[in-house]
């Protein structure tokens, strides 16, 4: 079974001819290694959010977080993706609940669903993938993420909204529903990674 990341699996579907080769062999190399938290940047970042939340902490924790910081290349990075943070969150406190997680699975291809937060506004409960990359996030890459999230996470979790945030822009995007054309699409793009990264 070849397992990847849905960031993975997200760009590979949302790329168009030959530079779908270089993303499965990047994704073949990254599995051949192993995960190195080294090499994930956005990784503190991540876990003092999904930290602070499940501690019931308010957003002005952030203020002690980013003085921690050491490294320059995050003193530099993070406070733009704190603010925009910050903003989504606005005057809402939400409460924190654990959000479901998965896999993905078409023929021998397998795509790991994690989205980072469970939170409840005011009585909505929403699982919430964080998307941090420096280009802004499209519409497309979006709704990739969450079908899938749709598609695996709904039975565990019937009650709530599926969404990824653009977390520089403050911007969150849920859409209620699967759709039946992108589940057509996305077992196409399975198959065809799978087919790709057996032969190369």
């Amino acid at each position: 079974m070849i397992t990847i990341s849905l960031t993975q699996f997200v760009d590979f579907v949302s790329t168009a001819g030959t530079p779908k080769l270089r993303i499965v062999r990047i994704a073949k190399q990254q599995s051949l290694e192993g995960y190195h938290p080294a090499k994930d940047f956005w990784k503190r970042l991540r876990e003092f959010i999904v930290q602070m939340h499940a501690d019931g902490r308010p957003k002005s924790a952030f203020d002690g977080f980013l003085k921690s910081l050491t490294d320059k290349k995050k003193q530099t990075a993070y406070p733009e993706a704190v603010n925009g943070y910050k903003k989504f969150l606005g005057r809402k406190k939400p409460t924190w609940f654990h959000p479901p997680k998965d896999v993905w699975t078409q023929g021998n291809l397998s795509v790991s669903l994690n989205p980072e937060l469970g939170l409840d506004f005011e009585g909505t409960r929403h699982a919430i993938k964080l998307y941090f990359k420096m280009g802004q996030l499209s519409k497309k890459r979006a709704d990739i993420i969450t079908h899938l999230m749709h598609l695996v996470l709904k039975a565990d979790t019937k009650d709530a909204s599926f969404g990824v945030l653009d977390v520089r822009r403050s911007k969150l995007f849920a859409p209620p529903t699967a759709s039946e054309n992108l589940t057509a699409l996305v077992q196409g793009e399975a198959v065809s990674f799978a087919t790709i990264y057996d032969v190369l």
